[in-house]
């Protein structure tokens, strides 16, 4: 084949038995599992093809060498797979991102297996693209990085919503508004979440993914000792038809370090234009992103000063959206305890409930929506 599968490592129509059921356990998947694998190597496969579908380009001449490669994987896709054409698998515990991925390798399947003829199949192929893209951003919401600079899915990806969060609701609304700007090619700002921990900054930035996944929003986690990485990631991410958001959580530097330098130019851009289709949104217990110290304001040893102050606030001024998430007073904490403790289905007396959170908080630290979260799983365990 000469755009289709050259890059697919041992799964294919003909691998090992061993890697079919590898492959259907993974997922999930019912049913015919050489179906399956085709239709999931289709989905996945990145060639000049696919991409230019994914980006709604016209066609070319590549289009020529795809149908005659996707004819072929037609012909595998009909043939007779005998021992795997109805695969029963044991696996039940997936999480929620492996049943989304396999029942979406199903549903493709299924409608795959519906096509009469070879033009219905090829079709099928193009309008799988146009709708979702192709490869790990076509499937999967998340990825983490590597040290190494690659890009690794999520596969146990907490299913976080704005719901989730009790409250905050003119901070939840500042970022769908920002969010749905962005995944609409609309202007829109780098943000910064900041505020006491445990007040739902890191739930908010995982509801915001989940809300916009089916816009074309993705999401990369980096650490801050991988911004040495930054330049070369965006360079990647600005050729694909998708809205990525670089997700730093509990962002952070003491004074002695200078991973922000390449953070800050990620966010301003050098002599290239920055890509409109990359944001970056963190998390952060502070408002000012990098330590400084009282010795710092004397300015004993540093002749510009005040040079060297603004070098490390000018971080924070750099993200055009911040957002502050204070701690909640006592009643508004009591507030979210009962919340949670109605919508969990607890059956409980109030002002018991009241009178243990307050004890809870106390112990464990003071008044915060994670707080009131561990209460309600340990006052269920109590009263089972």
């Amino acid at each position: 084949m000469i755009l289709y599968l050259k890059n697919s490592g041992a799964l294919g129509p003909d691998c090992s038995d061993y890697e079919k059921i590898h492959f259907a356990e993974k997922y999930a998947v019912n049913g015919d599992v050489v179906k399956a694998i085709i239709a999931y190597l289709i989905m996945n496969d990145e060639n000049p093809f696919s991409l230019s579908l994914e980006r709604s380009e016209g066609r070319g001449t590549a289009e020529e060498f795809a149908k005659k490669d996707i004819e072929e994987l037609r012909l595998k896709f009909f043939a007779d797979h005998k021992t795997f054409s109805s695969y029963v698998p044991i696996r039940s515990n997936l999480s929620s991102e492996e049943k989304r991925i396999g029942k979406l390798i199903e549903r493709f399947a299924l409608e795959l297996d519906k096509c009469k003829d070879s033009n219905s199949f090829f079709l099928k192929v193009k309008s799988f693209y146009k709708n979702y893209g192709v490869g790990a951003f076509g499937i999967n919401k998340a990825f983490y990085m590597t040290d190494g600079g690659e890009l690794v899915p999520v596969s146990h990806l907490r299913e976080a919503n704005f719901d989730d969060i009790y409250g905050y609701e003119n901070q939840k609304q500042q970022l769908i508004s920002n969010t749905a700007a962005f995944a609409k090619g609309n202007t829109a700002n780098n943000v910064l979440l900041y505020g006491d921990s445990g007040t739902g900054k890191s739930t908010s930035v995982k509801a915001a993914l989940n809300t916009f996944f089916a816009d074309g929003v993705r999401m990369i986690q980096i650490q801050k000792h991988q911004f040495v990485h930054l330049s070369t990631l965006t360079e990647q991410l600005k050729k694909r038809n998708y809205r990525f958001i670089l997700y730093m959580d509990d962002l952070s530097f003491e004074d002695f370090e200078v991973e922000y330098k390449y953070l800050k130019a990620a966010i301003e851009g050098g002599l290239e234009e920055k890509p409109e289709n990359v944001l970056i949104y963190a998390t952060s217990n502070r408002r000012h992103l990098i330590k400084e110290t009282f010795s710092e304001r004397d300015g004993a040893d540093d002749i510009h000063r005040n040079e060297s102050i603004q070098e490390k606030i000018s971080l924070s001024d750099r993200f055009g959206l911040s957002i502050f998430y204070p701690k909640p007073m006592q009643a508004e904490y009591f507030d979210i305890v009962l919340h949670l403790a109605e919508r969990t289905g607890l059956v409980y007396d109030k002002d018991t409930l009241i009178a243990e959170a307050r004890k809870w908080a106390v112990k464990n630290g003071g008044f915060s929506g994670r707080i009131a979260t561990q209460f309600i799983a340990q006052f269920k365990i109590n009263n089972l």
